[in-house]
């Protein structure tokens, strides 16, 4: 008989399966509040950015166009008379400033439809830094002259992203 206590002891000299499974029930509830904790704090800092309209989402589209085409200009060693390199490297600069905020404006995008797939078992904040790689994406290949919205676009590459996270993780 002692030996069988000994074997159900735990680490702490805890008797019984029971014990133990409220210790893990207790550690995982710990866990969860963790990261509730965690994905409060980061909706509130991405609340701070003002989402964007149509125009200013056109308006940093073309920044970040301008941006590409700067850097492939200086990649190329193609600078053309009458722009400086000093003018190239700030339309990179601009173009860069432009994909950040652009990207800042929308994580609550990513938040909102990563909600969706928190049953998947998956970790909310896992399931937005996937997210959020779909919505880096998003902007890198959005084209404002097709009249969309980029909400519109961006949701299938986040969607996308975390499919394909959940897939993997399976």
């Amino acid at each position: 008989m002692d030996a069988d206590i000994a074997r159900n002891r735990d680490s702490e000299g805890n008797e019984g399966t029971v014990g133990n499974v409220e210790k893990n029930t207790v550690m995982r509830t710990d866990e969860v509040a963790e990261e509730r904790d965690l994905v409060g704090v980061y909706l509130h800092e991405i609340s701070r950015t003002p989402l964007l309209d149509a125009a200013r989402e056109v308006d940093l589209s073309k920044a970040i166009a301008a941006g590409l085409y700067a850097e492939h200009l200086l990649d190329e060693g193609d600078v053309r008379r009458g722009v400086s390199r000093e003018e190239l490297e700030r339309l990179v600069a601009e173009g860069q400033r432009a994909k950040d905020l652009f990207i800042r404006a929308n994580l609550r995008l990513v938040v909102s439809i990563a909600r969706r797939y928190v049953r998947s078992g998956m970790p909310m904040l896992d399931l937005i830094q996937e997210g959020n790689t779909g919505l880096v994406r998003a902007v890198e290949k959005f084209d404002y002259e097709r009249g969309y919205k980029f909400s519109t676009y961006a949701t299938w590459w986040i969607r996308q992203a975390i499919s394909r996270a959940i897939a993997q993780q399976e």
